[in-house]
């Protein structure tokens, strides 16, 4: 059977049990157009960074935002709601930031960031529970114990191993959203100074993101292990 938004509230608890969350896993997803927006979630009132958005949803929050809501460019325009600002194009500014050597090496980094490029118009954040819709990525912040047995969920029907691609920046935006869904694969990533400092991601967390296609899998693989 195929995936629907009906599964959304077992497939949480499923997770929670299994994993001893402390926060709800994060569904979000990608929207065209403005007319595309579910009946009933509201844009969300106050502008914030997109990791901001996912601890929010984490703590129960249902909303969407725009290119207009989000206050971090960088991480905006990694999802394709927005054009990279040039200065983050060019290395400039996380060279600026103290976070490489050389604007060469800060350019070198960015162009390797997961990257949307097709053009969207929000993105919908909700707790998978309450998620009206199926999530493109999953998001589960966890202890690094969780960490270890969403890996052996991963490979228990895939047989790939469990990957980690980060790079310290643009971690819950680039690694986690727009890595997942343009690869279709699970991704771990350990935050970044955006994340922890304005969104509350604690120093024991770490973060899991599985895109859609993974999410049934991984499902199954929790009710057979």
């Amino acid at each position: 059977m195929a995936y629907e938004a009906s599964d959304n509230s077992r497939y949480s608890e499923i997770i929670k049990e299994k994993l001893g969350l402390e926060r709800e896993p994060v569904a979000v997803k990608f929207v065209k157009t403005e007319e595309d927006i579910p009946q009933g979630i509201e844009k969300v009132a106050k502008k914030a960074r997109h990791c901001e958005f996912v601890t929010r949803a984490a703590a129960g929050e249902t909303f969407y935002a725009s290119a207009e809501e989000q206050a971090c460019k960088g991480g905006s325009s990694a999802m394709g709601l927005e054009p990279r600002p040039p200065k983050v194009e060019s290395g400039e500014f996380y060279y600026g930031l103290g976070r490489f050597d050389s604007v060469e090496t800060s350019k070198k980094v960015v162009d390797s960031l997961p990257k949307v490029d097709e053009e969207n118009f929000a993105l919908l954040y909700a707790p998978l529970k309450d998620a009206d819709f199926v999530p493109d990525t999953l998001i589960i912040i966890a202890k690094p114990i969780a960490g270890m047995k969403t890996a052996q969920a991963i490979v228990y029907n895939t047989g790939e191993r469990a990957q980690a691609n980060f790079a310290g920046i643009q971690s819950l935006c680039a690694d986690a959203v727009a890595g997942t869904y343009t690869t279709g694969k699970p991704n771990a990533t350990f935050g970044c100074d955006g994340s922890r400092g304005y969104a509350g991601i604690k120093d024991d967390e770490i973060i899991y993101a599985l895109a859609k296609d993974n999410i049934e899998p991984f499902i199954s693989a929790f009710e057979n292990l």
